[in-house]
């Protein structure tokens, strides 16, 4: 097995985990802005010492421009992502969530992959993931919309969240292809990560006054920037290999946050959401 593959395994592991905690956060009202700035922060100054305790801070003006702008990019639109995603689950059950948005994101990502890296793909694995687009939209149904709030404005946002998500992904990508230096490529996403989450935060309550709960924040936040280094550092590990199987691989990643919200939340749980999800996995099976 090639190593890129072990790192998309532990990609949907600990990205399993990393998408509960945005379910976390609207459960429990926190600011995001304010969790998000924090993780970040720590990471930045993580991987910054590690950076030049490895490679004696090499600067190279024209390789860190080029560095810094791919990292732009791929925070850019993850965090659009995330912005959507959080507003989405305060509205929408994970159950119903992570099957569809885990199917749409490999779609687009294989779209991309094939057309825009040139990565091959075979008629069986396009079959699949034509197989696997509509077994996910067999939990939408009318008495969803009844246990559902606002069932399919948030579907919508739902898809925004994976066309984000899955324009982020192009980026890490790029930066293998141009073999651009990883390490110092975390420390740029960080950082403008950091700058992004304090802008908006700035923005976000000028314009609303909401007040946000802080019980149990600073355990949150020290878990949430653990997860969040340790599922950034295997996404950007993962993408030296095939873009869309590493994407289709953490396609697994959504059996943890539904199990968890079921477990922590209650949230409604039935026979045939358990066998659209099981669907779900065989179809990636098949694809990989």
């Amino acid at each position: 097995m090639e190593s890129w593959i072990i790192w998309a395994i532990l990609w949907a592991i600990v990205g399993g985990v990393f998408n509960f905690l945005y379910k976390v956060i609207a459960q429990r009202e926190y600011d995001m802005y304010v969790v998000t700035t924090y993780s970040y922060t720590v990471t930045f100054c993580i991987s910054l010492i590690w950076y030049i305790c490895v490679w004696n801070y090499e600067w190279d003006l024209g390789k860190n421009g080029l560095i810094f702008s791919i990292a732009f990019g791929n925070i850019w639109f993850y965090y659009l992502s995330v912005v959507s995603r959080v507003d989405a689950l305060r509205n929408i059950d994970t159950v119903i969530f992570y099957p569809i948005y885990k199917t749409i994101g490999p779609i687009i990502v294989t779209i991309i992959s094939v057309l825009y890296f040139r990565e091959s793909l075979e008629l069986l694995e396009i079959i699949w993931i034509l197989v696997g687009i509509s077994i996910p939209l067999l939990l939408i149904n009318q008495n969803e919309k009844r246990i559902q709030k606002n069932l399919f404005r948030w579907i919508f946002f739902l898809c925004v969240t994976a066309v984000w998500a899955s324009i982020a992904s192009v980026f890490p990508k790029l930066a293998n292809v141009l073999l651009v230096n990883m390490d110092l490529f975390i420390v740029y996403s960080a950082l403008v990560w950091i700058i992004f989450s304090y802008f908006w935060y700035k923005i976000h309550h000028r314009k609303e006054r909401m007040k946000y709960k802080t019980e149990g924040i600073s355990k949150f936040i020290v878990v949430s920037w653990i997860i969040h280094f340790f599922a950034f550092y295997t996404y950007n590990m993962s993408m030296q290999g095939n873009l869309a199987v590493a994407y289709t691989i953490n396609s697994f990643s959504i059996l943890i946050p539904i199990i968890l919200s079921i477990i922590f939340y209650w949230e409604h749980f039935n026979l045939k959401k358990g066998i659209v999800i099981a669907l779900s996995i065989v179809s990636i099976l098949l694809f990989i």
